[in-house]
């Protein structure tokens, strides 16, 4: 038996080498449901339910569901500002302490967040917004830098895509309940203002579920595969050692070519909240966050079926996936530029019977599945870009820590009286940025970028096989 003592879901490492004997236990123990894959996508799902997808449900309405989005954008703003630090941290902090404590800690803080909300909305207090932002941004890049690592460890290759998918659809089903209790608590209001109060306390009761379950966890050693193979350990080094190999996977080429994909990404989310908090009524926004969680799953569903398609070859899927993705994004962007720039010129008040509702509000739904399928293309890409265990969650930490810094300048920007359609165009231009340099690295998926458990190290007996078997990998 393992030594409980040890952290659950590292092993020692022989000077920081590579080469470290993994040990499982009782490998031949017959399958069992609480050790699979499944159950394990599902704690995490669960967990993503509770805390990311309850926080994305209370956005989805617009600015968390206040009247205006300032103060929140404000106190998002310093949300990111410390999420960028925590998930540069995250590799070191899974290293010390394991996946399955972090991924704990890491949902604590967004009921807190909640709170602050549901004070603010009911007794003006402003304060407490920036406490809970800040207590958020702390815990939840933790969170963020676990949960990938975990979707990208676990799954075995050929299936990870779906995995994916189903953790994403935990993930927009918090958005779906959150989405249906903004609109029985908030049917009747048919102007523009803010949500119901009673609405925040059932979102701080549902979030406080999120550390439990993460105990549910079990530690990679413990995970039973149904084909057989082993979740690849990740060997406990020294904290520096652990530093250093993450800075230095921060100058790989591929990695600077993806930075433009990953600020793009998230980039929106400041935008088209301000956008649905200071165009749409209350039930209105309550009604999109309800829609946009529904179509996110269906999108997220069909985008991790054909990322696992075996009819085509994993370069194949890799390259039609990404621009069929940014062609539908390009589309979306143009259609907000048009309508963005009508609504600055004369600013609607618009509610569902109202005659022009239409074309702005589906504009809000189709952001928000563009949002999703970025999103998970994403973590299906930084799956193949690592060539070790240990880089999956290096990778996560970094990209997510993108994807924090870009959210935190666009939350600063829309806390401020600026334009949206300035806004609108920054986006635009991030498409446009990240669509060529993103293709680079994307049309060598499944060529060079094979994944962990497709990589072969560069030595002279391996070299030859490699060179045979890396141009045909399939996941």
């Amino acid at each position: 038996m393992a030594d409980l003592a040890k952290p659950f879901d590292i092993v020692p490492a022989d000077n920081g080498s590579e080469g470290t004997e993994e040990v499982f236990e009782s490998p031949n123990k017959p399958y069992s449901w609480f050790r699979g894959v499944f159950f394990q996508a599902t704690v995490v799902g669960f967990c993503a339910f509770t805390a990311p997808g309850l926080w994305n449900a209370m956005q989805s309405v617009g600015a968390g569901g206040q009247q205006t989005p300032y103060l929140v954008m404000a106190g998002n703003a310093v949300l990111f500002s410390l999420m960028t630090f925590t998930c540069l941290s995250g590799s070191i902090v899974i290293n010390r302490i394991g996946l399955k404590f972090t991924l704990a800690f890491g949902t604590t803080g967004y009921a807190l967040y909640s709170a602050a909300l549901y004070q603010n909305n009911r007794y003006g207090t402003q304060w407490f917004i920036y406490l809970g932002s800040a207590a958020c941004g702390i815990t939840a890049g933790l969170f963020w830098a676990a949960e990938g690592a975990i979707m990208l460890t676990y799954p075995p290759p050929e299936t990870r895509g779906r995995y994916l998918a189903y953790w994403l659809a935990y993930r927009n089903s918090g958005a779906i309940l959150g989405g249906a209790i903004n609109l029985a608590f908030n049917y009747s209001g048919k102007r523009l203002g803010k949500l119901n109060w009673r609405t925040y306390i059932v979102f701080v009761v549902l979030q406080c579920l999120g550390p439990a379950v993460a105990m549910l966890l079990s530690p990679p050693q413990k995970v039973q595969r149904r084909n057989g193979t082993n979740v690849k350990l990740l060997p406990r080094i020294p904290v520096a050692v652990e530093l250093k190999a993450t800075l230095k996977l921060l100058l790989r080429k591929e990695f600077l070519l993806l930075v433009p994909y990953f600020l793009y990404v998230t980039w929106s989310l400041p935008y088209i909240g301000s956008y649905m908090s200071l165009y749409f009524s209350v039930r209105s926004r309550a009604l999109a966050s309800l829609v946009t969680a529904l179509a996110q799953v269906l999108a997220t569903a069909i985008m991790g079926t054909f990322l696992d398609w075996k009819r085509l070859s994993l370069n194949q899927r890799a390259r039609y996936g990404f621009l069929g993705m940014m062609v539908l994004s390009g589309g979306v962007w143009t259609w907000a530029l048009v309508i963005q720039h009508k609504y600055t010129a004369h600013k609607p008040a618009l509610d569902w019977v109202d005659s022009k509702f239409g074309e702005g509000w589906a504009l809000y739904v189709f952001q928000q599945v563009e949002f999703a399928l970025t999103y998970n293309y994403g973590y299906w890409l930084m799956g193949f870009l690592s060539k070790e265990p240990a880089e999956v969650v290096r990778y996560t930490s970094v990209c997510r820590a993108v994807e924090a810094a870009g959210q935190c300048v666009a939350s600063g920007i829309s806390s401020t009286s600026a334009p949206l359609v300035v806004s609108a165009g920054l986006i635009f231009a991030w498409w446009g940025i990240a669509l060529p340099l993103g293709f680079f690295v994307v049309r060598q998926v499944g060529i060079v970028h094979v994944g962990a458990e497709g990589y072969i190290p560069e030595t002279k007996s391996s070299k030859k096989t490699k060179e045979d078997t890396s141009s045909d990998v399939k996941a």
